[in-house]
């Protein structure tokens, strides 16, 4: 497990999420749909969620996004998670989804639910590689999502 601390996001820290939205090609095209970032985060503030930090010995390696109760079903749900393109596949993804599935866990829930387009194969390997099964599918605005769920128990 990597030992990584988190704090909330705050606008001081727009140069490093824009940095690693560059470096997510898929996730730009899919979730920004030719928004720029400061309109994209606008967006979410209705969702009562958290942006979230993560820095690795004071250095910032990754950005999150979760509710703790969703719209739809009242239920913790991962909207997203970026982790710098050079610190991929080293277990921060992992680490920083046990600890929000620990969190999560102790304020009583049971599972932490995540959507991705069905056809990105790449983000459904990595979500089942972090715990995630698939769920279900839904149709919203026309494009088909999976959703998944990470039992918490």
């Amino acid at each position: 497990m990597v030992n990584l601390a988190w704090r909330p996001y705050s606008s001081s820290y727009s140069v490093f999420l824009q940095e690693l939205a560059e470096s997510s090609r898929k996730w730009m095209e899919n979730e920004l749909k030719g928004l720029d970032l400061p309109d994209y985060l606008m967006q979410y503030e209705e969702l009562s969620g958290e942006w979230r930090v993560w820095e690795k010995r004071g250095i910032p390696v990754s950005v999150t996004f979760h509710v703790e109760s969703a719209p739809s079903n009242q239920k913790p749900w991962l909207g997203t998670i970026l982790v710098k393109a050079d610190e991929r596949r080293s277990g921060i993804a992992s680490t920083i989804l046990d600890e929000l599935s620990a969190e999560l866990k102790a304020s009583g829930h049971k599972a932490l639910f995540a959507a991705i387009l069905i056809d990105e194969y790449e983000w459904s390997n990595f979500l089942t590689d972090c715990g995630f099964e698939q769920f279900k599918t839904e149709e919203n605005e026309g494009e088909t999502f999976l959703i998944m769920v990470r039992p918490l128990g």
